[in-house]
């Protein structure tokens, strides 16, 4: 089996997407009360359109036993479809090593995620015990879509001539011996994002906040692709699964609108 960064090469080429879905159930949006109900309906009417599907695990611990629950119910339907879909677990997990190394075993043997978010602020010794994987994805937390990422991660070093969220990104560079090493970078930042791409051509990319957080698309394809397909997936949650609140049809609205973002993505892209 090939490395991970090889093998989401592969998966972007064959699916033609960047898509992927984040199924983050909030029971105040929601338009039925079950979670892996509502997640069943959107995971049937979009797998065969998108990468994968990006579960929020706060979302579900935040229901507690039950919501676990949910989620290794929707792990296990993910698996179990016609097409194989990457899932990435959005945890944003991190700690010293002996935490780490339990975190991505949670992560990764556990649950079996094909990739989790973590962040980066243990340094290297938080970073290594995922990235050990090989065969598993990591996607480091760079720029985040929030407003007030920008307190901490754009803060520059005069000794270093580098921002907090460059020094990120040439960690990730630097321990990505095993080529399964990317970085979330959000599409509300669309010049930091283009930063990062010319510094590190090769590094995939996870893109959140084009959806519900307004991220101007045109700009982070135009910034974060390089020319090379195999580097970006566009993150979308809100956006689509929230598309609807018709408890009958919600699922046939998220993949109207999965298809927009398709076709959205594919015109700047070509």
């Amino acid at each position: 089996m090939g490395n991970f960064n090889k093998t989401l090469k592969e998966k972007t080429l064959k699916q033609k997407s960047f898509l992927i879905i984040g199924l983050d159930p909030d029971p105040k949006k929601m338009p039925v009360k079950d979670i892996f109900q509502f997640n069943r309906e959107i995971i049937d009417k979009t797998y065969d359109i998108v990468v994968g599907y990006k579960p929020q695990l706060a979302f579900y611990e935040a229901q507690g036993i039950e919501g676990m629950k949910m989620l290794a119910k929707t792990i296990e339907y993910i698996k179990n479809l016609p097409e194989k879909k990457l899932i990435i677990g959005d945890c944003k997990r991190s700690d010293i090593d002996s935490t780490s190394e339990a975190y991505a075993k949670a992560m990764f043997e556990y649950w079996d995620f094909d990739a989790c978010t973590i962040v980066p602020y243990f340094g290297k010794d938080g970073i290594i015990p995922f990235s050990n994987y090989v065969n598993k994805g990591v996607f480091i937390v760079c720029k985040s879509s929030n407003k007030s990422g920008k307190e901490i991660q754009d803060v520059f070093s005069t000794k270093e001539n580098l921002s907090v969220y460059q020094k990120v990104a040439k960690i990730a560079s630097n321990l990505n011996t095993n080529n399964n090493i990317g970085l979330v970078m959000g599409a509300t930042y669309p010049d930091q994002l283009s930063v990062i791409r010319k510094e590190h051509p090769d590094l995939p990319f996870l893109i959140p906040g084009i959806g519900h957080q307004k991220g101007d698309l045109e700009k982070v394809i135009n910034y974060s692709t390089g020319g090379n397909t195999s580097t970006v997936l566009i993150n979308s949650s809100r956006g689509i699964i929230y598309a609807s609140n018709d408890k009958e049809k919600y699922g046939i609205f998220a993949r109207e609108k999965a298809l927009e973002t398709n076709k959205k993505i594919s015109d700047i892209y070509n």
